[in-house]
């Protein structure tokens, strides 16, 4: 800032003093080039096979079209999606080979022919091709084809449709064997025939239970969602056709939608026990060979969960009904409870291997095997086709030969199996399960008794007993009845099931359409009437009947809960299954599955983010979805007089979350020994709800919903599910997903909503930020927008935030986070800073450069959710209506910057974005919810909300301005030593912004320094304002007038205008600090525009080495605008200016000497008078009296002398120098002790022992003896000696090869232990890799359910740890909280947390809290005590004095008060104690800005307490000093 130049003055005239200054600005580095990322552009298709491809959603328009290829039989359709590779080793030992499931048909007995094990293909590449140009020549050929075959043929020429339908591909179709997928008979009446073998799989197994269990429910489930009726194709009336070609979709409910399945017919065999049949299928199959829909359906769920295939139960039913699993805990009142109202209740158990049953099924095959031949020889009905479509030609599906399966040949085994609860007994307890002909475990066909005491209770379980095998016994063996007999029975039967049926007439209907195709043989359904004309009688009636066949199928699910009278009359039905203890289920069951139907009760949401099946885009990381489950209960209900009233209780609703992550596909690669777990928690933050939200729960549902998959004792099972229960009201959740960083994942909800009014009740995902801005919730956003290609440190984004003062009490923001690639989100780091900017009001304009200081508050890892403290170091939020008061301007800072190593590669199209939200600041708990809701009507909300949106003002109290981040400059620099250890001091200068330039002249920054070649620095760094100098400190113009005024922004300024270094010192005002190890940085700092800062880095010896050679430094600013950067050379040039002034003359006065002869006078003037030097060749000068200072001193001495000193260290130290004087001590009071008389090495040995008798030596030579010096340590005990050893250097000598020795030793002694442990070491560690070797090889995987437990544990008991520190800081900070109880409570939970060692402060402020509220209570009623005590010790005394003397009562007086008095004074011993400890508290909990409730701060009770003392302590001089 040079001044103004005068106008007035010549050019020649010099009017300004030289600019003398060292300052060189350096030039800026060049910015490296962006990586190369093209490599990571094209690394997600490597990937695309790398993840279980997802299933397609059901269409069935889509499926109706599909190319089955019914006639081309002699190319067989073969899947490529599904591998032997999905199967669990336990599946594949039965596994023999792989056969077609219709090729049984055709073998008969023989060798079925082998088919190849089914491989999965990878997807096909992608490539780019341009399309192809259409011929229409070659179209106009093809079709010309067609019409001359057709015309060859005689039939009317028609093209072909495009897409034919299923029934036209079968128009033509010629198959005459006896496979089939379910015959006529199955069909029609829904009668299940299938074979359970238990020498099949475990998975086998499984999955024919389940299927035993749904065909219990074939009345209740409706039509197309029947077991073999989910497969295709289909005929008109829904039958699923065989089809020659192998191939079939499946139509499952998975991942929370009903999907299709594509399969082929490819099946595992395995050996076969005995019989005609050489293979068995291991899948479940039919009593009839020749049947395949339990094979398809089993094959279509081994492809559906062909990633879960290592779990023990599939969710099989699930899949094929789409009715939702409810578990609780298995429970007695649970169990009763549940089956008394829901018609589909189920036990996982383990099954038991019936041996007499299996040896006696064997022993009935070769009869079973005979074939009626009648039955292959029948020709069957023709299919009645649409209209306009020729007729379909039989696919044989009439009855067919009933060839029974074989059975596999291995070793059976008990399995897991999902039973059907189809009876509960009260007294004793016990269950009736069933899951077809399986033995659950334990399992009776009786029914228990508790002791049968008499033989007629003995006789009525054996009836019980027989009537229940009666009824489990096929009709077959009443051969012996007669036919006319035997229709009585079956008519009798049949009327007893109609009256028992939910359904009656169905029933009716389907039994005689089954007795009909069984007894006839035909598809029809035949009539009552049948003759005796054989087969000329059978083909008369099927002409006859050519009705079509109309399914009596329910049309929808049943209700989730059925009337009692309806539901018993279904359980009923559920004859057969095995009576077991409720002990035993206890002791091999864990649990309770309840299935509630699918429906319009049922409320369902689905959040899928999976990668979709193509793939022919990278995975796009989905932003965080929010989860609103909004349950409004029915409002009224009808009484008995029909009005309607309200509800007195509110419901809970049932809920099922289900979550599957797309895993890693076992198809293709290795799959990793131990999977890593992938997490999904559903975190409530319903605190972001307003507090004029209408629908409030009254009761919070959990707070936290987690779910982990692949950290399982089966860690390859890919989903998991969770049943809880949910009050009304609505819920919030955040999803927070790993699988979305992934390949995405499915999230279902679904809520039972029998009791709740669905029209007003929802489940939704939303995205938070739109949805919150819906509601009122002021949302700011950063993005989306492209990151930065880098390596190396960068800063990606940074935002201003300011928060009105109308926000109130704002304690911390949440932000959403979303970065689209997640190979970055390792290296990201999000820094929340608080500025504020005050105003100088003495210099408002120079003082601006320094009027900012920033610090900050978070530095974290990016998150996807994360909670933004305002809160500052002392836990103090700001005050923003009293910073705006006072001038004051408070606003935070987000950065967001990254540090990418340079092997990691980002993707060139990546976004990232982010959003800030203010939650409600309180919102409103304290409702008189009980559970009804406002009838209001919707619309007269909707607008009422409308208008207070209209009404309320545009800007919210969150506003966000982007800062500008896109200048990157970069200056280094060689470190050179010094005595001061500095590693750089540069200087700062921001430019004037030039006229008409758009950018702000203010710069703010990131600043970043790091050094190179100095390992383990740690840096301390300092930047401080360089403000210009004030008027009073420039100093006159050389002709002595005073220089112009400053102007800003007009130069540089000229070092001579500070006036010295001081004054340049006192200019300079630190505004930010900080430190750390090699690398140190300012996040953000605010570079005022024409202002200098000073940067000064120093190493801190104290942390880290004090080395400079060889180092450089780097600074790095990620800023606004430009900044000019040297290093600073103030001191230099001050120092410059100081040399200069010395050298100059002073101005030209007559008879004044030159200025270097002044300063050479006064130099030696000041020597002479320090030390008589009196220059070079001059005599001494005269003597001539003490000086100034020496006459002080001798003052001060003789003061010393006449008074003590009250230090005697002090005063001995002034007598011994000042007073006495100082002596040479020539004799030495201490002795030196005389060395031995020759050197001994110091590694001496003892000396020998006295001599013996025999002195001659080895050789009979006389040895002779060993010399003894007069002066020997070790020759006697003498003073000589003594002196030696104890002043000497021998006796050190000696001393230190004995600590040396003994030094030795004990490292000897510490590196073989060390050694030692490092050898245990060692086997240990290949123990714990033996040990896990040995359990990830074998068959269940790693037991990780062993360290399960443990691990929830820690979590939980930390998450608690959080909770319970997170309510004791917010009970701690209540500054309007007077009652200790509350506090000491949340202590005494923080202390059993283990909050000490994790929150020491916390922990400390919480206890001062409590000693001030505790000690206040205490000092109120000690005071309230010791003032009753002394005002009755005053009393007592005055009648003491008012006592007359030698009254009667006069000692029983006195005693009275000196009873009183030493009460009253143990009552103010008390008292002071308490107001000491009080006042102490006090003062600490004041040092630690701890707030303290006002009423304890009154200054009245310690008034009170001063005065109480007082008058205590006259009470103790006596009665005259009390009375006066």
């Amino acid at each position: 800032m040079p001044p103004k130049k005068d106008k007035k003055k010549g050019k020649d005239e010099p009017v300004v003093p030289e600019f003398v200054t060292a300052y060189l600005p350096r030039e800026p580095q060049p910015q490296p080039e962006a990586p190369d990322v093209s490599e990571a552009d094209v690394a997600w298709k490597a990937a695309r096979n790398q993840y279980v491809l997802p299933l397609p959603e059901w269409n069935a328009d889509a499926a109706d079209i599909i190319a089955w290829k019914p006639n081309e039989v002699e190319t067989p359709f073969v899947s490529d999606q599904f591998s032997v590779k999905a199967l669990p080793r336990p599946f594949m030992n039965v596994v023999s080979g792989w056969r077609r499931a219709g090729a049984a048909a055709l073998a008969k007995g023989d060798l079925l022919p082998e088919e190849a094990e089914p491989q999965a293909q990878p997807l096909k590449e992608i490539v780019e091709e341009p399309p192809e140009p259409e011929d229409p020549k070659a179209k106009a050929k093809a079709k010309a084809d067609a019409k001359a075959k057709a015309k060859a043929k005689g039939a009317p020429v028609e093209e072909p449709p495009e897409n034919p339908s299923t029934m036209q591909q079968y128009a033509d179709c010629e198959y005459h064997g006896e496979a089939r997928v379910v015959t006529q008979q199955e069909f029609r009446s829904r009668e299940l025939q299938l074979d359970l073998d238990d020498a099949a799989p475990q998975l086998s197994q499984a999955i024919a239970a389940q299927f035993a269990a749904v065909a219990e429910h074939k009345l209740l489930i409706p039509k197309g969602f029947y077991l073999w009726e989910l497969i295709y194709p289909q005929d008109d009336e829904g039958m699923p056709l065989y089809n020659p070609h192998g191939k079939y979709t499946i139509k499952l409910f998975v991942q929370g939608r009903w999907r299709m399945v594509l399969i082929d017919d490819v099946m595992p065999v395995g050996h076969a026990i005995q019989g005609s049949s050489v293979f068995a299928p291991v899948m479940p199959a039919s009593t009839n060979v020749n049947v395949i829909w339990p094979q398809l359906l089993a094959k279509g769920l081994l492809v559906a969960f062909q990633d879960d295939l290592s779990a023990a139960v599939l969710p099989v039913i699930q899949a094929l009904t789409g009715w939702t699993p409810y578990q609780l805990p298995l429970a007695w009142q649970a169990a009763t409870g549940l089956h008394s109202v829901r018609t589909f209740c189920t036990l996982k158990m383990n099954s038991q291997v019936d041996l007499e049953g299996r040896n006696r099924a064997v022993d009935q095959m070769p009869l079973q095997e005979q074939v009626d031949p009648r039955a292959r020889g029948a020709k069957p009905a023709a299919q009645p086709s649409a209209p306009g479509i020729p007729a379909v030609p039989s696919l044989n599906l009439s009855g067919g030969s009933q060839q029974p399966a074989p059975k596999l040949g291995n070793q059976p085994s008990e399995a897991l199996l999902e039973f059907l609860v189809c009876e509960l007994e009260e007294e004793p307890r016990q269950v009736r399960l069933k899951a077809g002909t399986a033995l659950p475990l334990h399992g009776t066909p009786r029914k228990l008794t508790r002791e049968v005491e008499s033989e007629e209770e003995d006789a009525s379980a054996d009836e019980a007993t027989n009537e229940d095998a009666a009824r489990q016994q096929p009709r077959a063996e009443h051969d012996d009845v007669e036919d006319s007999d035997r229709e009585d029975m079956e008519e009798d039967e049949e009327d007893r099931r109609s009256q028992n049926s939910p359904s009656g007439d169905a029933a009716n209907g389907v039994q005689g359409s089954a007795r009909s195709n069984k007894e006839g043989g035909s598809q029809a359904e035949g009539g009552e009437g049948e003759g005796e004309g054989g087969e000329e009688g059978q083909e008369g009636e099927a002409e006859e009947d050519l009705t079509p066949w109309v399914a009596p199928w329910p049309d929808e699910n049943p209700a989730p809960m059925m009337m009692k009278s309806v539901l018993q009359d279904f359980q009923s039905q559920l004859s057969g299954g095995f009576w077991v203890s409720y002990e035993e289920v206890e002791a091999n069951a864990t649990s309770l599955c309840s299935y509630i139907p699918s429906g319009d009760h049922m409320l369902s949401g689905l959040l899928d983010t999976r990668w979709n099946a193509e793939r022919k885009e990278a995975y796009t990381i989905p932003p965080v979805r929010l989860l609103r489950v909004n349950l409004v209960a029915n409002e009224l209900r009808p009484d008995d007089h029909g009005t309607s009233k309200k509800n007195s209780l509110s419901p809970w609703f049932p809920t099922v979350i289900t979550y599957e992550p797309l895993r890693i596909s076992p198809l293709f690669g290795e799959m990793p020994t131990q999977p890593a777990p992938v997490n999904c928690v559903l975190q409530a933050v319903n605190e972001w709800r307003s507090s004029k939200s209408k629908n409030k729960a009254s009761k919070a549902g959990p707070d936290r919903i987690h779910f982990t998959v692949g950290d399982t004792p089966a860690p390859f099972v890919g989903s998991t599910s969770q049943s809880l229960l949910l009050p009304p009201g609505e819920h919030w959740y955040l999803v927070l997903d790993d699988a979305s960083s992934l390949s995405g994942s499915t999230l279902s909800v679904s809520v039972e909503g029998l009791l709740s009014n669905i029209n007003k009740s929802s489940i939704e995902f939303d995205e938070p930020n739109k949805f919150l801005e819906d509601c009122g919730i002021s949302v700011v956003t950063v993005g989306p927008m492209e990151y930065p290609i880098h390596h190396g440190y960068k800063v990606w984004t940074k935002a201003e935030v300011t928060i009105s003062a109308e926000a109130g009490d704002v304690s911390a923001l949440q932000l959403l986070c979303h970065v689209s690639d997640v190979s970055l989100w390792p290296y990201l780091q999000l820094s929340c800073l608080r500025m504020t900017t005050s105003q100088d009001e003495e210099e408002p304009e120079n003082g601006r450069c320094a009027s900012w200081s920033a610090a900050t508050l978070l530095k974290s890892p990016l998150l996807r959710v994360m909670s933004v403290p305002l809160a500052g170091p002392s836990g103090l939020l700001p005050d923003l209506k009293a910073s705006a008061a006072g001038g004051a301007t408070t606003k935070f800072v987000l950065m967001l910057d990254g540090n990418i190593p340079k092997e990691v590669l980002a993707k060139s199209t990546g976004t990232f974005s982010l959003q800030l939200f203010l939650p409600p600041n309180k919102p409103d708990v304290s409702t008189d919810f009980d559970g009804e809701f406002s009838s209001s009507e919707s619309g007269e909300d909707e607008k009422a909300g409308e208008k207070e949106k209209e009404a309320k003002d545009e800007e919210g109290p969150l506003h966000l301005e982007l800062l500008t981040v896109n200048q990157t400059l970069t200056w280094t620099g060689e470190c050179a030593p010094n005595d001061k250890d500095l590693v750089l001091c540069e200087r700062f200068t921001v430019p004037n912004r030039p006229e008409g330039a758009e950018t702000p002249g203010d710069v703010t920054s990131t600043l970043r320094i790091q050094v190179h070649g100095l390992p383990q620095a740690y840096l301390k760094a300092t930047l401080i304002a360089q403000m210009p100098p004030t008027e009073e400190m420039r100093p006159n113009m050389p002709d002595g007038t005073r220089p112009e005024p400053l102007v800003r922004g007009a130069g540089p300024i000229n070092p001579r205008d500070y006036g010295g270094r001081r004054n340049w010192l006192s200019r300079c005002k630190v505004v930010a600090e900080t430190s750390g190890l090699e690398v140190i940085s300012f996040p953000h700092v605010l570079l005022v525009e024409s202002s200098t800062y000073l940067l000064y880095v120093h190493l801190d010896t104290f942390r880290g080495p004090n080395a400079l050679e060889g180092g450089t430094w780097q600074i790095d600013s990620f800023g606004s605008g430009p900044i000019e950067v040297g290093a600073d050379s103030m001191e230099k040039d001050l120092e410059e200016l100081v040399r200069r002034s010395w050298a100059e003359a002073f101005p030209q006065v007559e008879g004044a000497p030159p200025r270097e002869e002044v300063a050479k006078a006064a130099r030696e003037g000041w020597l002479a008078k320090q030390s008589g030097y009196t220059g070079e060749g001059e005599e001494a000068a005269e003597e001539t009296g003490p000086t100034e200072e020496q006459l002080e001193l001798e003052a001060a001495l003789q003061r010393a002398k006449e008074g003590v000193h009250p230090n005697v260290t002090i005063s001995s130290f002034l007598h011994g120098h000042a007073v006495e004087p100082a002596v040479l001590v020539v004799e030495d009071p201490y002795t030196v002790a005389p060395d031995r008389s020759e050197p001994v090495p110091p590694d001496f040995p003892p000396p020998p022992p006295p001599a013996a008798e025999d002195t001659d030596g080895p050789d009979g030579a006389e040895t002779a003896p060993a010399p003894v010096f007069p002066d020997d340590p070790e020759a006697e005990d003498t003073e000589a000696a003594c002196g030696i050893n104890a002043f000497g250097t021998l006796g050190e000598r000696k001393a230190r090869i004995i600590d040396i020795q003994s030094s030795s030793d004990r490292w000897t002694k510490t590196r073989t232990d060390l050694e030692a442990a490092k050898e245990r070491n060692a086997n240990q560690i290949q123990e714990m890799r033996a040990w896990r070797e040995d359990f990830s090889n074998a068959p269940g995987g790693a037991p990780a359910a062993s360290f399960a437990d443990q691990r929830d544990s820690i979590r939980s008991n930390l998450m608690g740890r959080m909770q319970k520190c997170a309510n004791l800081k917010q009970v701690a900070s209540d500054p309007e909280r007077v009652d200790p109880e509350p506090l000491k409570a949340a202590i005494a939970e923080a202390e059993e947390s283990g909050a000490g060692n994790w929150d020491v402060e916390l922990m400390q402020t919480a206890n001062c809290k409590l000693a001030v509220l505790e000690g206040s209570k205490s000092f109120l009623e000690v005071l309230e005590s010791a003032t009753t005590k002394v005002e009755a010790a005053k009393a007592a005394a005055a009648q003491v004095r008012e006592a007359e003397p030698g009254a009667e009562n006069e000692i029983e007086l006195k005693e009275a008060a000196s009873f009183a008095l030493e009460e009253a004074e143990t009552a103010a011993e008390g008292l002071e104690k308490v107001l000491k400890a009080l006042k102490a508290s006090l003062k600490e909990a004041a040092a630690k800005k701890i707030p303290v409730p006002e009423e304890i701060k009154v200054e009245e009770p310690f008034q009170k307490a001063d005065a109480l003392l007082e008058d205590m302590a006259v009470l103790k001089k006596g009665p005259e000093e009390a009375e006066s």
